[in-house]
């Protein structure tokens, strides 16, 4: 339940006996220095300990680079922690290991004392809702990225030096060479650089990079590597020539990089922004292999053969004799997404008929109403914009309590049961509450209404309702039957059978 925000701590001394989680970072996975994961944890434990304040057992870590880790999920998952009302502060090591980037790290702070937490700093012992010190951690983040950004500089220059002098690409040697002699260097392992030559090879015919891969035996990645890497013409990414002699000649490059420019997902104009995707619960009904967001569409990463039988005629041919992409291996997130509007449609439609077994269900079933959850967490996202765009602290803080009570009384009604009425009422808003929601509105509520949905190409769609669905009369909607759509070029729509 999420609790009633409370005032923000003004001193360290008034941070005492509150709820506190747990903000680690470290730039790379295994990495041990002085301000590594141990010594954060360290001041933590102390900070704990001497404040008396309750851990709650909550705690994010990332391996990932202080200038971007507010894009990473598990910042994400802290501040949708902080939404929830689960948290009083926020325990950070250092200062440079929340973020290396000033202004994100402002950005963070601004947005998580809307919530009602608190960043403590635990080795210098700043609360950042304290004015006194205000100017301190803003320094102190200052600092930080001042740091990132002349190490950034040293490297760059370092790396410029090496490839100037010694014609080195730096990093780890690429597939068919190892580093050795004093400066190591790059020296070619002749058996591997075969397998280089199949690749382009087999990359000139016009195969796809997956295609390449499982001809020559080496892995997907791998083998995407190799295509596209110009230290195999004989230079390096900045077009400087490198040490090593090339391996294949510039015309069978070029062939290759044309061939794999027919099949890019890159397009000029198209925006870069990711989207969040509703269907978390998609999988392949032959294999089991989760199906992935992917620049508007879903994808079989790796398809099986029984996806590809099943998959649907191209609507034309492509023109380009090397194109030889097999069509059907991704579909439209519309058209799956559609699915479920078509499925809350029907389920609305018969309201009437599963709220007959809500009563019946309501005693095997105490988990909280999804759909009124749902609901409540498309008005906090509203809450939130609107704080955003006016800094209305107050209005912010009335919603959200406002908020906090209808959870409250979502949590106690689905555990005493809902009555029919209500019932009928919570199914028959669902096609609304689905197109009003924004993107991660409808991943919440696709997540509280489906275990799984299984799909093979373009034929059907299973969907698997989730407990709390079940508790709502979702099979008595459905008439005992499953629930199968049908997803074809020109639409969606349900079918039912036995």
């Amino acid at each position: 339940m999420t609790s009633t925000m409370h005032q923000l701590p003004r001193s360290i001394d008034q941070i005492a006996g509150l709820r506190a989680a747990r903000w680690v970072r470290e730039s790379t996975t295994g990495q041990y220095d002085n301000f590594g994961p141990d010594a954060q944890r360290e001041l933590q434990d102390r900070m704990v300990e001497r404040y008396g304040l309750v851990d709650t057992g909550f705690a994010w870590q990332s391996a990932k680079s202080g200038r971007t880790v507010y894009q990473s999920p598990e910042f994400a998952a802290m501040i949708a922690a902080a939404q929830a009302g689960k948290i009083d502060v926020l325990l950070v090591g250092y200062v440079s290991r929340f973020q290396r980037n000033l202004k994100q790290t402002l950005i963070a702070v601004d947005d998580l004392h809307a919530l009602g937490v608190a960043v403590v700093f635990c080795d210098e012992r700043i609360v950042s809702s304290d004015p006194e010190r205000w100017d301190e951690l803003v320094r102190e983040a200052h600092e930080a990225e001042s740091y990132s950004r002349k190490l950034g500089r040293r490297i760059g220059e370092g790396l410029a030096a090496k490839r100037r002098r010694l014609g080195e690409p730096g990093g780890q040697p690429p597939y068919g060479y190892a580093r050795a002699g004093k400066p190591p260097v790059l020296e070619p392992l002749p058996e591997r650089l075969d397998e280089v030559r199949a690749v382009f090879a087999a990359a000139a015919e016009g195969m796809t990079d997956r295609e390449v891969s499982e001809r020559v035996g080496l892995p997907f990645y791998t083998a995407r590597g190799i295509l596209t890497n110009p230290v195999y013409v004989g230079r390096l990414r900045d077009g400087t020539p490198t040490r090593v002699s090339a391996v294949i000649d510039q015309n069978t490059w070029d062939r290759v990089q044309l061939a794999r420019s027919r099949f890019s997902r890159r397009h000029p104009g198209r925006p870069t922004t990711r989207r969040p995707y509703a269907l978390s619960m998609l999988h392949c009904s032959a294999c089991g292999r989760h199906l992935i967001g992917q620049a508007a569409r879903y994808r079989h990463t790796f398809p099986c053969s029984d996806w590809l039988g099943a998959a649907r005629p191209a609507p034309r041919a492509f023109r380009n004799a090397c194109d030889h992409r097999h069509k059907g291996v991704s579909y439209p997130a519309d058209s799956y997404e559609d699915l479920v509007r078509q499925a809350l449609k029907h389920v609305s439609a018969n309201a009437e008929l599963a709220a007959a077994v809500v009563e019946r269900l309501a005693d095997d079933e105490t988990s909280p109403d999804p759909v009124a959850l749902a609901r409540i967490e498309r008005d906090r996202e509203g809450a939130m914009t609107r704080y955003r765009r006016d800094r209305d602290t107050a209005a912010l803080e009335a919603a959200m309590r406002t908020l906090d009570q209808d959870e409250a009384r979502a949590r106690q009604v689905q555990a005493d049961g809902l009555t029919q009425e209500e019932a009928i009422e919570s199914l028959r808003e669902l096609p609304e509450l689905w197109d009003d929601a924004e993107p991660s509105g409808r991943k919440l509520l696709a997540e509280s209404l489906f275990d799984r949905i299984d799909v093979l190409g373009s034929r059907k769609v299973k969907l698997h309702p989730s407990a709390s669905a079940k508790a709502q009369g979702w099979d008595r909607a459905w008439n005992g039957a499953r629930l199968v759509v049908m997803v074809g070029a020109r639409g969606v729509g349900p079918t039912l059978y036995g």
